[in-house]
C-alpha cells in the first residue's frame, strides 16, 4: 500500500507540475506548450474533440508524420496537425481526417512545438477537455462555482451530522442513512451524466476561404473548411456516434444560429453553413447533442445563454430523480 501511495503521489506531482508548465507557457508567454484542447475532428482517431493533448516545444526541423502545432499571422489560434510532406519552402500538413492538406504552405517559423508519443499513441487526457470548455466565461465559471460550492457544503453537512451522532447510535450496528445515500448518488450522478455527455459538446473555430470555382461538395467539419464557394449553403458534415438514450429517449441537437441542420444519423449530422462574400472568414461555433430530458424550448433557451446550461440543467434534473428513487427505497427498506 506504500508503495502504491507514493505512486499516486507521484504521478499526481508530474501532472500538477505539467499544468504549472501549460499555465506559464500559454497565459504569460502565449505559446501552446503543456495541454491543449482539441477542438475538432480533423486528426480523428488519433486525437478526438474534448481530448486534452500535450504539446512541447519543437527542438529541430520536423519530420515527416510527426504532429506539429502551428499559427499562422492570419489565424488566433493554432493548428495541430501532421507533417506529410517537406518541401524548399516550408511544410506541407494535413489533418489525417480532412481530405485534402491545409491550404497554404507552412513556415518553419509558424510552428512552435509538437506532440510527443509514446509507442506511437499521443499523450492525450481523452473528453476532459469538454469540461474544461464548458465552464469558460463568465456564466460557466459562476455555474462550476455554485456547483463547487454546493458540493462542499453537502460534504460539510453530512460531515457534521456524523460526528454529531449519539454515542448509543455508535455502538448499534452500522446502518446505512438514506439522506446521505441519497445525497452521495446525487453528487456522484451529476457527475456521471456530466461525463458522460460532455464529449457530445462541441466548440470551434471554423475557417473558410470564399472563391470563384471553387468545388460545391460536402465538407467534413473541421477548424478549416478549404476553398467554398462564395455566397452560398455549402454541407459541413460532423462524424458521430450517437444513440438514443436509455428507454429510446431521442436526441436533441443544439447548434449555434450561424449553422442550419439539414439532416442526421447516428453516424453523421449535417449542417448547412453560409458562406458569405469571396474573402477569408472564421466564425466561432457549438454544437451540443443531449437527450430530450428538458423541452427543447427550455434547452434553447439555455443554450442561447451558455451551452453549458443544458447540460447542468439536465444533469440535475437526472440527479435529482435518481437521488429521490434511491431515498424512497432506502427509506422503505430501514
Amino acid at each position: 500500500m506504500a508503495v502504491i501511495k507514493k505512486m499516486g503521489i507521484f504521478f499526481t506531482s508530474i501532472f500538477l507540475l505539467s499544468v504549472l508548465f501549460s499555465v506559464v507557457s500559454q497565459f504569460i508567454f502565449h505559446l501552446p506548450y503543456g495541454w491543449n484542447i482539441e477542438a475538432t475532428n480533423s486528426m480523428y482517431p488519433l486525437l478526438k474533440p474534448g481530448d486534452l493533448v500535450f504539446i512541447l516545444p519543437l527542438m529541430g526541423k520536423p519530420y515527416p508524420h510527426e504532429i506539429v502545432a502551428y499559427k499562422p499571422p492570419f489565424l488566433n489560434f493554432y493548428v495541430v496537425h501532421e507533417v506529410i510532406n517537406v518541401t524548399k519552402n516550408g511544410y506541407i500538413t494535413k489533418g489525417i481526417n480532412n481530405p485534402t492538406p491545409d491550404p497554404w504552405i507552412v513556415k518553419p517559423s509558424w510552428i512552435k512545438g509538437f506532440v510527443p508519443e509514446i509507442f506511437g499513441q499521443p499523450i492525450v487526457i481523452p473528453y476532459v477537455g469538454n469540461l474544461i470548455t464548458l465552464i469558460r466565461g463568465t456564466t460557466g465559471y459562476i455555474t462550476a462555482f455554485i456547483v463547487l460550492f454546493a458540493i462542499y457544503g453537502i460534504s460539510e453537512i453530512v460531515d457534521r451530522k456524523q460526528l454529531n451522532l449519539p454515542a448509543r447510535r455508535r455502538n448499534r450496528r452500522k446502518t446505512v442513512d438514506p439522506k446521505i445515500l441519497a445525497i452521495t448518488f446525487l453528487i456522484l450522478s451529476f457527475a456521471a451524466f456530466m461525463i458522460l455527455f460532455s464529449p457530445h459538446v462541441i466548440f470551434t473555430d471554423l475557417m473558410w476561404n470564399s472563391v470563384q470555382n471553387a468545388p460545391f461538395i460536402s465538407r467534413q467539419f473541421s477548424n478549416n473548411l478549404g476553398a467554398v464557394p462564395p455566397n452560398s449553403m455549402v454541407p459541413v458534415t460532423l462524424s458521430v456516434n450517437y444513440h438514443h438514450f436509455l428507454l429510446k429517449i431521442p436526441l436533441v441537437i443544439l447548434h449555434s444560429p450561424s449553422l442550419k441542420l439539414q439532416n442526421y444519423s447516428e453516424e453523421n449530422i449535417t449542417f448547412l453553413l453560409y458562406t458569405s462574400s469571396q474573402g477569408l472568414h472564421s466564425e466561432t461555433v457549438a454544437i451540443e447533442v443531449l437527450p430530450e430530458l428538458l423541452p427543447v424550448t427550455v434547452l434553447n433557451f439555455l443554450f442561447s445563454i451558455n451551452p453549458i446550461l443544458p447540460l447542468v440543467g439536465e444533469g440535475t434534473e437526472i440527479s435529482v430523480i435518481i437521488s429521490i428513487i434511491v431515498y424512497a427505497v432506502m427509506k422503505k427498506l430501514s
